[in-house]
C-alpha cells in the first residue's frame, strides 16, 4: 500500500507535466495536499468507528507524507521532461 501511494505520487506530477502546461513542481507539492483533505473526508465523514474508538487522525499524516515522498521528485522529472519537450529544435 505505501509503495502504491509513492508511486502514484510519482507518477501524478510526471502525467501533469507532459500531458498539460502546469507545472509539475507545483502539482507535486499540491497532490500531497489533495490526498490530507481527501483522506480527512473519509476518516471523519465516511469511515465508522467502533463504539469508544477515535477516528484515525494520525492516516491524514501518513498518507500526505509518503505521497510527498513520491511527489517531489515526480515533479521534478515532470518538469525535466516539460522543459526538454518544450525545447526541442525543429
Amino acid at each position: 500500500m505505501i509503495w502504491a501511494i509513492i508511486a502514484i505520487g510519482f507518477l501524478v506530477p510526471v502525467a501533469v507535466g507532459l500531458l498539460t502546461r502546469f507545472p509539475p513542481m507545483i502539482a507535486g507539492f499540491l497532490w500531497p495536499a489533495l490526498v490530507a483533505i481527501l483522506t480527512a473526508i473519509y476518516v471523519f465523514g465516511i469511515e465508522t468507528p467502533g463504539a469508544g474508538e477515535e477516528p484515525q487522525k494520525i492516516a491524514i499524516t501518513f498518507y500526505a507524507l509518503f505521497s510527498l515522498v513520491g511527489g517531489v521528485p515526480g515533479g521534478l522529472v515532470g518538469w525535466i521532461l516539460q522543459h526538454k519537450r518544450t525545447n526541442r529544435k525543429i
